[in-house]
């Protein structure tokens, strides 16, 4: 969809979120929104010709504010499980992020540290488990992969896909 400014100029969704980050380089919640607009494989030319795909728009985000618990949870969609992703060396990056490899699951986790109320974290943490396996949270608190989307559910519970994610660990009948 588009918008129409009291000037009489259209924008979409992807030029309101390029336009915030020409008048604010600094804006980290602009990458990410600019980030999730896209789909996996596309990217998008910044107004100073600068050509950013999603992952590359989510690690922008991080560097920005490495505090952005959506801009990690996002990045680790964006990887298939066992895929890992660089962070960038920013200078305005954390020293435990600087040049770190995480992967899909240190994403979510970390995600979770930053926002414990991320429902969609959880559930995405989950996602990333088999039957059996579990995973030890920043807290030190261990959960399974139904724990990891009860939990979601108890956060959200209108998370519709975290219902359906909880299903699946279920065996028939159960």
């Amino acid at each position: 969809g588009s918008v129409k400014l009291l000037n009489g100029q259209q924008m979409s969704q992807q030029e309101l979120y390029i336009k915030s980050i020409e008048l604010d380089p600094n804006n980290s919640n602009a990458y990410n929104n600019l980030g999730t607009s896209l789909t996996s494989g596309e990217s998008v030319k910044l107004l100073n010709g600068q050509q950013m795909s999603q992952q590359e728009l989510f690690i922008k985000s991080i560097e920005l504010d490495p505090n952005n618990s959506n801009a990690y949870n996002n990045l680790g969609a964006t990887l298939t499980s066992g895929g890992s992703v660089m962070l960038l060396n920013g200078q305005q990056m954390s020293q435990q992020l600087n040049g770190q490899q995480m992967s899909q699951q240190q994403l979510y986790i970390k995600s979770i540290e930053l926002d414990p109320n991320n429902s969609v974290a959880y559930n995405n943490l989950g996602t990333t488990l088999t039957s059996g396996e579990s995973v030890k949270l920043l807290n030190g608190q261990q959960m399974s992969r139904q724990e990891l989307h009860i939990k979601s559910i108890e956060l959200d519970p209108n998370n519709s896909v975290a219902y359906n994610n909880l299903g699946t660990t279920l065996t028939s009948g159960e």
